[in-house]
Formats: structure tokens, C-alpha cells, sequence
């Protein structure tokens, strides 16, 4: 546990979780260097990986794996909403879709919000969270949704 992860019993239970509060998540800037480290680790598809051949392809230069931004979303997620909620695990990722590639230099700001928390049974609840991700232009990026398992009230 870090300093600025609550301990288990300060996370809200399920119960307190606010619904359709729209919380902003932060930002950050893709470096070049991040998105090659990346690519080369999880996705190693060219244009991922080798700026001169990622030049040539319809991208016309490097981009970030789809799967990075949605990890980039989803640190910045834990670091400033879900560290506080009593988040047991994800349970499906019921949508993603990747809207335009992210580049180099792009800064990427977040939101999220938690639609729906079902009433606990058996000390969990099921709840569904959105979220998106924009450049610097405004333009959207990501869009996701999450269905989750809360901790209940003990």
C-alpha cells in the first residue's frame, strides 16, 4: 500500500459509491520513447515500434498501442477515483472503442463517472463506470466502460 492508497476501510462501500458523478482524472503527456517501450513489450506491431516504417503506414507515424491508452486510462483512474472506492476487481470490459490513434506529444485528459451500483448481495455489488480520454485538441480518443465489484458496508 502506497501513502496515497486508502487503506480498505476508508474506501467507500458499495453503498456510498456516488452514481453519475462525472470526475475529472488528470492528465498525461505520451513521450515517444513510452510508446516504443510499450509496443516493443505488449504490442509489437510496427507501427508501434519503428517510426520510420510507422511513417509509411495510414497512420502516418508512430502511435500508441490501443492497449496502452487504455492502461494510461486506467492509472489514471486508480490514482485519483478508484483508490478511494471499495473496488474488489474489474469484471468486463464491456466496451472499448479507440476513436483516433494517439501520438507522440499528445496529452491525454480523462474523465470518469460510475452510472449504476446494484444493491449488495452477499457483501458485493456490481456497478458500471465510464470514462474517456481527449487530446489536446479536444478530440476524443477512448471510450470505455467497465462493469465492477464493490465491496459492501460491514
Amino acid at each position: 500500500m502506497t501513502e496515497t492508497t486508502p487503506h480498505t476501510s476508508t474506501r467507500l462501500p458499495a453503498e456510498q459509491i456516488p452514481v453519475g458523478v462525472e470526475r475529472q482524472i488528470g492528465s498525461h503527456t505520451v513521450t515517444e520513447d513510452e510508446v516504443l517501450t510499450f509496443g516493443r513489450t505488449w504490442d509489437p506491431q510496427y507501427f508501434h515500434v519503428d517510426a520510420a516504417a510507422a511513417a509509411e503506414s495510414d497512420f502516418g507515424g508512430l502511435i500508441a498501442s490501443g492497449i496502452h491508452t487504455l492502461a494510461i486510462f486506467q492509472r489514471l483512474s486508480v490514482e485519483t477515483v478508484l483508490s478511494g472506492l471499495g473496488i474488489v476487481a474489474g469484471k468486463q470490459l464491456r466496451s472499448v472503442r479507440f476513436l483516433r490513434p494517439v501520438r507522440p506529444g499528445d496529452t491525454l485528459t480523462g474523465s470518469m463517472r460510475v452510472d449504476e451500483v446494484s444493491p449488495p448481495q452477499n457483501g458485493r455489488a456490481v456497478g458500471v463506470s465510464s470514462g474517456t480520454l481527449v487530446n489536446q485538441h479536444g478530440k476524443q480518443v477512448l471510450d470505455v466502460t467497465v462493469d465492477f465489484v464493490a465491496r459492501a458496508q460491514r
